[in-house]
C-alpha cells in the first residue's frame, strides 16, 4: 500500500499517530501494547525524509524510530486539554449518576425504569456542570461515612 501526503499532512499524521498511541498506553504498565508503539516507529522513520528532521530519533538500542523530546513536547497542550476535559465528563458524570441511584434507595437495578433514571440523572448533570462552570473544584467536599 502506498500512500501519498504533503508535508503538512505527513505533519499531521505524525501528531495523530502520537497522540492515538498515547491515549492506548499513556496509562499502562505491564499491559503496554507494543504493536501500537511499532506502527509509532514506522510512521516516524520517515520523518527526514519527509523534511521533518527533529521530529524523530533513533533508538539505537531498540532500532526503533521514535517522537523526538521537543517533539512530545509540542503535543502537551493537546494532551493536557483532553485530560482536563475527560476530567470533568468523567467526574461530573459520575457524580449525577451516584445521585440519581440515590434516589432509589435500595430498588434493586433491575426494578430501576431507565427513561426515569436517565431524567433524574440529566437533572444531576446540570446543576454539577453548572457548579464546575462556576466554581471548579471550589465546592467539592469528601465527606467522611464512620
Amino acid at each position: 500500500m502506498e500512500l501519498k501526503l504533503n508535508k503538512e499532512q505527513y505533519e499531521k499524521l505524525l501528531e495523530l499517530v502520537y497522540l492515538g498511541n498515547w491515549m492506548v498506553n499513556a496509562y499502562r504498565t505491564d499491559d503496554y501494547l507494543e504493536e501500537y508503539s511499532d506502527v509509532v516507529s514506522h510512521i516516524f522513520s520517515q520523518a527526514e525524509a519527509a523534511g521533518l528532521e527533529g521530529k524523530a530519533v533513533r533508538d539505537e538500542t531498540e532500532g526503533k524510530y521514535l517522537p523526538s523530546y521537543d517533539f512530545e513536547e509540542s503535543m502537551q497542550d493537546f494532551i493536557s486539554d483532553y485530560d482536563g476535559f475527560c476530567f470533568w465528563e468523567e467526574l461530573i458524570n459520575r457524580l449525577a449518576e451516584r445521585d440519581a441511584l440515590k434516589e432509589y434507595g435500595n430498588t434493586p437495578l433491575d426494578k430501576i425504569d431507565l427513561e426515569e433514571f436517565l431524567n433524574k440523572k440529566s437533572v444531576y448533570l446540570r446543576r454539577y456542570e453548572r457548579e464546575v462552570e462556576e466554581n471548579g473544584i471550589l465546592n467539592f467536599e469528601f465527606i467522611r461515612n464512620s
